[in-house]
């Protein structure tokens, strides 16, 4: 009885709500790359073909694309070292340390992410983050935020200690990115729009651990790049996700950096019936690791995705298994997009419980050329 008590608290841990902000247009104006963003839809537009025009010295000068990196996020707990339920020490060092390689090598212009707990409300839109101060009057935003710019935090997490919820994480996002994401998806026939919004755990949990314990203690901000979110569509729609992340690729080759956030395997709903089992990993989860780091390595580009769609149709049985609803699946397919004919590799991965923790790279990057 008592294991099955604590399966039922587990499950409450995990409960997520995905908060959406509206995004009623109000005029405001920001300083972010040096440029001011204008106070109306045309003028934005203007912006983003700036955004666009500032970066384009980063593609000419180096033809150096940055790889693109999938982490699984875990729980809440999973900012913390040694946290044990809804963690893994092991995830937490190889995202360390990622961390520690994005900021001193590739040290990025911006950050792009995509996170499981973020859908959309239509099975063909996305939509893109912006600061809440895009749609509110810049002098309103939170007393707790830094900057009118800086990204909100959302606590998608009940029932956990209070502690957790005074947790911060100072990034900025840029409305001129989010702009210049929405006209590159338009042009491949993606449609978007831009929300304010904040950061769900699936993006500043796994964050905090890459570039926040990384960071001095009095540092004021976590991230020295602004950061923009771009949400997955409500559909389980394979090739949608993997055209998602081919669009995103182009922020490669301009100094931007791709991060998707998931889980290689998440069954919430067998988590009980593994610690009736002693807490040993069920049997589909190493399964499951093992066929889509197979994937992942052996294959790139369509050939990837063709083989995605596969286990999809004849492994749907497992694939059900490891994930009975694929929100945080569908991160690994936007990330084979972005990595498009690049080769992906296995990091880390572990099996834990019913919870698969696999940690990914898709290309290289030649340290001896500096974007």
């Amino acid at each position: 009885m008592a294991s099955r008590s604590f399966w039922s608290v587990g499950i409450s841990l995990f409960i997520i709500i995905i908060a959406l902000f509206g995004s009623r247009l109000q005029f405001f104006t920001q300083r972010l790359f040096g440029v001011t963003i204008a106070r109306s839809r045309a003028n934005m537009t203007t912006s983003a073909t700036a955004f666009a025009a500032s970066t384009a010295t980063a593609a000419t000068a180096s033809s150096t694309k940055t790889p693109v990196f999938f982490f699984s996020h875990g729980g809440p707990t999973f900012m913390y070292p040694g946290s044990g339920f809804g963690g893994d020490q092991g995830a937490y060092n190889k995202v360390q340390s990622l961390g520690k390689y994005i900021q001193q090598t590739i040290k990025p212009k911006f950050i792009i992410v995509v996170s499981a707990h973020w859908q959309s409300n239509s099975n063909d839109r996305v939509e893109i983050g912006v600061p809440s101060s895009y749609s509110k009057n810049v002098f309103s935003s939170s007393k707790d935020l830094l900057d009118p710019q800086e990204l909100d935090l959302i606590y998608d997490f009940y029932g956990f200690p209070k502690h957790m919820y005074d947790e911060k994480f100072h990034a900025k996002g840029n409305v001129e990115l989010a702009q210049d994401i929405k006209e590159t998806l338009s042009s491949q026939n993606i449609d978007s729009k831009l929300t304010s919004r904040g950061l769900d755990h699936g993006v500043w949990v796994p964050f905090k651990v890459a570039f926040s314990s990384n960071n001095p203690k009095d540092k004021e901000w976590d991230l020295d790049c602004p950061l923009v979110q771009v949400s997955l569509s409500a559909s389980d729609d394979f090739e949608f996700h993997h055209r998602l992340g081919q669009a995103l690729s182009k922020y490669r080759s301009l100094g931007g950096i791709v991060i998707c956030s998931g889980m290689t395997v998440h069954n919430l709903r067998d988590l009980g019936i593994a610690m009736d089992r002693g807490g040993k990993p069920l049997a589909y989860v190493s399964k499951f690791n093992d066929l889509l780091s197979s994937i992942i390595a052996s294959s790139k580009g369509e050939e990837r995705l063709t083989k995605l769609e596969n286990v999809q149709e004849n492994e749907r049985s497992l694939l059900y298994h490891a994930h009975p609803t694929l929100e945080h699946f569908m991160p690994v397919v936007v990330a084979a997009g972005a990595a498009s004919a690049e080769a992906g590799q296995e990091l880390y991965n572990n099996a834990s419980l019913s919870l698969g923790w696999g940690v990914y790279q898709f290309g290289e990057y030649n340290t001896q050329e500096k974007l």
